[in-house]
């Protein structure tokens, strides 16, 4: 055997999403190799610091070849780790894939390669089950923990609007987290062993509303973090990467704002759509970071050559994009627009990545699961945003 096979598996027992959430977890470079005695052929991934980077599969390549592969329901894989050099054609981060691969099977966009699919899509049953993203953690500095906590199953751990400064590690057992709508709850994704239940703006002293809700699906044991430590492992950050953290949690806040308002039913272009042109300029790709001083910027995406807004942005949010942080938003997603009156300075990313390398590994999966977070919220708004639109035209 290759002494640069780290795993291998058979894909029943460990598909495509736990495949991509294995990876970036233990943050690996390598390539991830897959055969399938149904496909057209061989399959490949690249990828880097945990990210796939590139895909091939018979004559697809990057994205499409990525998503192709969420059909493929049995076959066997390797991953191998090595040294990474060539050309990055996908720019999304790992779980705004998984969430929009698992959408594009339940929708029968990707079709299912494996035993007895081929009978199943030839009946007309495909298969249209709901699937809730569930986010997981490595569990990481017990030291952080100052003691354990039991919610049995349908009991409200926080609810959204609440003042609240703890935060929680899920050590065993599943919540649920939602945004609630006029229309009634809408679920944005389940959090398992290792994810947090808490923003990272709980941090501060005085504490924050809490975004959203989560609530136990079962008997859940969460440990709760000595925030002592984390808060002066905050403090020592630089001016610029605690505004970059805090506004992390302001787009979280922001997109599920826009989750609510569609689920709601307010119709895309009278509340969600971008349309303030006397007051903003057009949208721009952006490549480089930036932090607001004065004025306004509003992160853009083109929903069927309709502008809608995804995040609203204030001083002392950042723009642009950051290496360490995937958002599935600007530059490749999205486009900024800007107030007439913004001024903004430039980020360092180097400098910053440099402090995020010294971050403890609880912190850093704190920022990672928060990122999942608004990947998995700007996914279903995305969704939510053209079945409307096809809906109304």
């Amino acid at each position: 055997m290759d002494q640069n096979v780290v795993f291998s598996g058979n894909l029943r027992f460990l598909g495509i999403p736990d495949l991509l959430q294995l990876i970036a977890t233990n943050n690996s470079t390598g390539v991830l190799e897959l055969t399938n005695p149904h496909a057209m052929g061989p399959a490949s991934i690249i990828f880097l610091r945990g990210s796939p980077i590139h895909a091939t599969y018979a004559s697809l390549r990057g994205l499409e070849a990525l998503y192709a592969l969420f059909g493929w329901t049995t076959g066997q894989f390797q991953f191998r780790q090595e040294k990474i050099d060539g050309v990055k054609t996908i720019h999304r981060g790992q779980m705004e894939i998984v969430l929009d691969g698992l959408r594009m099977l339940d929708e029968g966009i990707i079709k299912r390669l494996g035993p007895g699919w081929e009978e199943k899509a030839q009946s007309g049953r495909p298969d249209t089950s709901t699937r809730v993203p569930l986010i997981k953690k490595p569990i990481t500095h017990y030291a952080f923990m100052v003691e354990e906590e039991e919610f049995s199953k349908g009991t409200t751990i926080i609810e959204e609007g609440e003042f609240g400064n703890w935060i929680w590690m899920v050590l065993n057992g599943t919540a649920e987290m939602s945004k609630k709508t006029i229309a009634g709850p809408t679920r944005i994704l389940r959090v398992g062993q290792g994810g947090f239940i808490g923003n990272i703006s709980s941090m501060m002293a005085m504490g924050r509303r809490r975004i959203a809700t989560f609530t136990a699906t079962e008997t859940i044991r969460l440990g709760v973090l000595d925030l002592d430590p984390l808060y002066a492992e905050y403090s020592s950050l630089s001016d610029d990467f605690r505004s970059v953290l805090l506004s992390l949690d302001n787009r979280l806040r922001e997109v599920t704002e826009r989750l609510s308002e569609i689920y709601s039913g307010i119709h895309v272009s009278e509340k969600s759509a971008f349309s303030a042109e006397e007051e903003f300029g057009g949208g721009k790709r952006i490549d480089s970071p930036f932090m607001i001083s004065k004025g306004h910027a509003t992160v853009v995406e083109d929903m069927k050559n309709r502008p809608f807004t995804l995040i609203n942005l204030a001083p002392d949010d950042f723009f642009g994009p950051l290496p360490f942080l995937e958002l599935g938003h600007e530059p490749f997603a999205a486009s900024v627009c800007f107030s007439q009156d913004l001024k903004a300075a430039p980020l360092e990313p180097e400098l910053l990545q440099s402090e995020y390398d010294q971050l403890s590994n609880t912190l850093k999966n704190m920022i990672e699961f928060t990122l999942d977070c608004i990947s998995s919220a700007t996914v279903a708004v995305r969704r939510h945003c053209l079945e409307r639109i096809k809906s109304n035209d």
